[in-house]
């Protein structure tokens, strides 16, 4: 018997809410296959549309239509959405506008190919990414009517079977197009492409057509045998449900999932036909009204988790929150725009209506007042291709350089190696610049004494706001090069920014700046300090406290220097240089001890006999550091023999790997003595077999679980069960990699 149009099926609403739940949970990383459930929208909307189809209608009527439920909505979400991030300065979202657009328009799954989106990375980069399935919907509702139509004058002029073939071979073809770039590299390309997707739609149209003009398609000796036939309904929703539970992008079972999905939904809607021809409270109660909002959970959900990525909020509770505010929103909107007949409800519905229809054109607002960055990161694509054709005309230049650079920077380091002894005659070499008043200006012959390179501007009553000026003059006849001394302050104070851009125009020179004797009337001591605080190259030198009870430093004014206190102010100025230069060698040394130390550390000493020897070329590549103790015929007392001589000449490493197998013969006794000769070593057991994998070691040991690796991989394991196969050297050395690296 024919299915009659326009029937309500109260099995598919089991079908949507299982399916809807699936996208919602994999969208919030709990369910790894409920990607797959897209799948099954897809061929119930084929379905539904096909049977629901009035040729009668008007074609305008069928859009008109098609606009209010699946348009309409899309809409007021895109725009809310819209209209809610733009109230969050922290959001930021570059391709909004192109983006939105490709939404709109119905080729946002195009769009994010050309943008190179990656579904699966789970990277909440947009509250639009799940559109891509809307995009394609609407294409295939946009044409849908021609098919119809070319399908109906089919079946008039050929008979029934010919529109149940076509929609199939068609079907068939995008399934194997689908299948077969899955396996050919970029999955996004068959993921998102509507060519490569709309099979499932298609099968969809195709049980649309068979029951429409054919029967329900269940075996004949099941046929009144309802209680057998519920079962099977429930087996294939399980079958279902365990595909949404264990099958992730990742798995090479991905395109024969998808197929499955897409098979088992079709049977699904077969079997929802014949199994629920009465009431089912169940799923009336639990399962339809989520269904009936499934459309709009979906559009909602993905924007409600795109605004929470930006809260910090418990997992659990944001999980929780996410679910329950999708489904809120959604019966909000479904409240609102339904044709609601009862009278004290009317007004709510209006309410609901008019709150989102300006919520959403403040969206629309925004959507157009919103920068385009497009444009602007393809700019800079373009300046950056211009950059790298510049650098590569000027290399060899560049290159002499940095060779020239590299050879004076070595030429530092080799007198830091030196010591400490090197580092005065450095200091009094470096071509320090210094700018200060009319206190610096009394002490400049004894600073050109003690900084040979030096270079000093000092002037009577000069203020802080010259300082700036003073430094960038410099910079434009060649850059500064060296430590800058600052000493200006004494004749008053400015602003912060003033000071802020004094010290940034010094740029990453070391910047010492002498504080004043007179801060009871400038106070600026204590603003110095604290832009010390905030950069790292701004160095005090405290000649305030220095100063202090020295009177016989200053003339009567305790400010400017008698010539006790020149030789004190340089003095001052030298050693607070010299101080920086010498924890600068100090920490480099300590740096070079630690560098040193790490590598030590890192390096690896390998006992072992065949287990390792077999693949010895493969890990002397990976581990070019290491030291190699590897024999084919290793006992106990050749092991232990070996590995005092390792102590005795010093060539055992911080690290000591154990990898033998069943051939050595090592008892747990063994290992425990083996142990005693590597108390300052960290050491590493490699478990080949079950024994060895339950024994447990006074101290700290690292096992290295191998053991079931070949406990699941028959083909590691030569046929005396001993001697590793190629893989299994590989799958060893793999393991040991990502151990010890």
């Amino acid at each position: 018997m024919a299915v009659k149009k326009r029937k309500y099926i109260i099995g598919i609403d089991l079908i949507r809410f299982v399916s809807c739940l699936s996208v919602v949970l994999y969208h919030l990383n709990i369910l790894k296959g409920g990607y797959l459930a897209v799948c099954t929208f897809f061929v119930l909307s084929g379905y539904l549309s096909y049977t629901t189809y009035n040729k009668k209608a008007p074609l305008l009527s069928y859009y008109k239509k098609r606009f209010t439920k699946l348009y309409l909505p899309l809409l007021i979400v895109v725009f809310t959405t819209i209209a809610i991030t733009s109230l969050f300065p922290n959001i930021v979202w570059l391709n909004l506008k192109k983006e939105t657009l490709s939404v709109l328009f119905g080729y946002n799954n195009f769009w994010q190919l050309s943008a190179n989106l990656d579904y699966f990375t789970k990277q909440i980069t947009s509250p639009f990414i799940h559109l891509w399935y809307i995009a394609i919907l609407m294409q295939f509702d946009l044409i849908f009517p021609f098919i119809y139509r070319i399908l109906d004058y089919i079946r008039q002029k050929k008979g029934k079977i010919y529109p149940c073939i076509i929609p199939t071979i068609f079907a068939g073809i995008s399934a194997a197009a689908f299948c077969i770039l899955v396996h050919t590299g970029n999955l996004m390309i068959p993921y998102y492409h509507t060519l490569t997707r709309i099979f499932s739609l298609l099968f969809g149209v195709t049980i649309g057509i068979i029951h429409t003009d054919f029967k329900i398609i269940i075996p004949e000796s099941l046929k009144r045998k309802k209680k057998i036939q519920k079962r099977v309904f429930y087996g294939y929703l399980l079958a279902l449900i365990i595909l949404f539970i264990f099958i992730d992008a990742s798995s090479p079972l991905l395109s024969l999932s998808v197929l499955l999905t897409t098979f088992i939904s079709c049977r699904l809607i077969d079997y929802s036909i014949a199994v629920f021809k009465t009431k089912e409270p169940f799923i009336e109660v639990f399962c339809s009204p989520l269904s009936k909002i499934s459309y709009e959970v979906y559009l909602l959900q993905y924007p409600v988790i795109y605004m929470f990525s930006y809260t910090k909020i418990m997992p659990y509770l944001k999980v929780t929150m996410i679910i329950i505010i999708s489904i809120f929103l959604a019966y909000i909107y479904r409240l609102s725009f339904l044709k609601l007949r009862k009278t004290e409800y009317k007004y709510g519905a209006i309410s609901g209506r008019l709150c989102l229809s300006l919520i959403a054109i403040f969206g629309a607002f925004q959507f157009f007042l919103a920068k385009d960055h497009t444009a602007e990161m393809k700019m800079l694509e373009e300046q950056l291709a211009q950059n790298e054709l510049m650098l590569e005309s000027i290399q060899a230049e560049y290159a002499e350089q940095v060779k020239k650079e590299e050879e004076n920077w070595q030429a530092i380091l080799d007198d830091l190696e030196n010591g400490e002894a090197k580092i005065p005659e450095i200091v009094s070499n470096l071509p320090v610049v210094g700018i200060g008043d009319s206190i610096m200006l009394g002490a400049v012959n004894n600073l050109y004494k003690k900084f040979n390179n030096g270079y000093f501007d000092a002037k009577v009553s000069r203020s802080l706001w010259s300082g700036v000026g003073i430094i960038n003059e410099l910079n434009k006849t060649e850059p500064i090069k060296g430590p800058i001394i600052i000493n200006l302050g004494a004749n008053g104070d400015c602003s912060t920014s003033c000071k802020t851009q004094l010290i940034e125009s010094c740029k990453d020179n070391l910047i010492f700046w002498v504080n004043v004797t007179n801060d009871h009337s400038v106070h600026i001591n204590d603003k110095i300090s604290s832009l010390a605080n905030q950069y790292a190259n701004l160095f005090v030198i405290d000649w305030a406290s220095i100063s202090k009870n020295h009177s016989e430093y200053f003339y009567a004014d305790g400010i400017h220097l008698t010539e006790k206190g020149r030789v004190a102010y340089t003095d001052a100025i030298y050693n607070a240089i010299y101080q920086v230069y010498l924890d600068e060698y100090n920490a480099k040394k300590e740096e070079t001890i630690r560098k040193h130390e790490e590598e030590q550390k890192n390096k690896i000493s390998f006992f072992g006999n065949n287990l390792l020897l077999n693949g010895y070329q493969d890990l002397a590549n990976d581990f070019s550091d290491a030291t190699f103790h590897l024999k084919k015929d290793f006992n106990f007392d050749k092991i232990k023999k070996e590995l005092n001589a390792a102590k005795e000449k010093g060539t055992l490493n911080h690290k000591v790997v154990f990898a033998f197998d069943s051939k050595a013969r090592l008892t747990y006794q063994n290992y425990l003595s083996l142990f005693e000769l590597c108390q300052e070593q960290e050491i590493y057991l490699l478990l080949t077999d079950k024994n060895s994998s339950s024994w447990e070691f006074n101290r700290d040991i690292k096992y290295i679980n191998f053991y079931e690796e070949l406990s699941s991989h028959e083909d590691y394991l030569m046929k005396d069960k001993i001697h590793l196969t190629d893989a299994g050297t590989s799958a060893l050395i793999n393991t040991l990699k990502e151990t010890l690296k």
